[in-house]
């Protein structure tokens, strides 16, 4: 649903996700730009892929810019300002062209304009378990952090198992089976035949 007509507050939104754009929550936009992302217009933008949500620690929700988020900023950016427009809004619409010109076209390229590499999915894990774990070296579900991290679940296993191999952390499964969730059974990640539902790392 890529160039669709955005309301002025989903736009707004999207521009700020753009200058943020990785695993961004309202408290980062607000600290920024001094608002936050509502309900409304995050539908606005998940209804239309520009973006993608999941919750983070304290139930925050991450919000996450997705190539076609930032085709749509760029084309908004370019809109002429409206007949009549006043002259401070003549100069904030040349600006947004300005800006839509230098934009790249793709995320990795968007990352480099900023100067923010995209961490590793190793880095990623390893900062959302220190978001996650209530204490040092506490135990942090698997259901909880691939909900954070909003990654590919094949690439999570792999790289999960290649730390645990590496003993970077520690894979084990809950004690309290029988009072696991269905999700935090679907979670979880197989360990040589077994299935493994928390994460430790050995350092914390």
């Amino acid at each position: 649903m890529e160039n669709m007509s955005l309301s002025a507050r989903a736009r707004r939104a999207l521009v700020a996700l753009v200058l943020h754009p990785d695993a961004t929550t309202n408290r980062v936009v607000h600290e920024h730009f001094g608002f936050k992302i509502e309900s409304g217009e995050r539908g606005e933008l998940e209804e239309g892929k520009l973006v993608t949500c999941s919750r983070g620690p304290h139930n925050a929700i991450v919000h996450q810019l997705t190539e076609a988020g930032l085709r749509q900023c760029r084309k908004d950016l370019s809109t002429e300002a409206p007949d009549g427009a006043k002259p401070a809004d003549r100069i904030l619409f040349a600006t947004w062209q300005l800006l839509a010109r230098t934009l790249p076209s793709s995320l990795p390229e968007l990352r480099s304009f900023l100067g923010r590499a995209q961490p590793s999915l190793r880095d990623r894990i390893f900062a959302a378990y220190r978001e996650l774990a209530t204490r040092p070296g506490g135990p942090v579900g698997l259901e909880k952090l691939r909900e954070y991290l909003n990654a590919d679940r094949k690439e999570v296993d792999r790289a999960l198992v290649d730390m645990d191999d590496l003993r970077e952390i520690h894979l084990e499964p809950d004690p309290d089976h029988g009072g696991l969730t269905a999700k935090a059974r679907e979670a979880a990640v197989d360990l040589a035949g077994r299935p493994m539902h928390l994460l430790r790392v050995r350092s914390e």
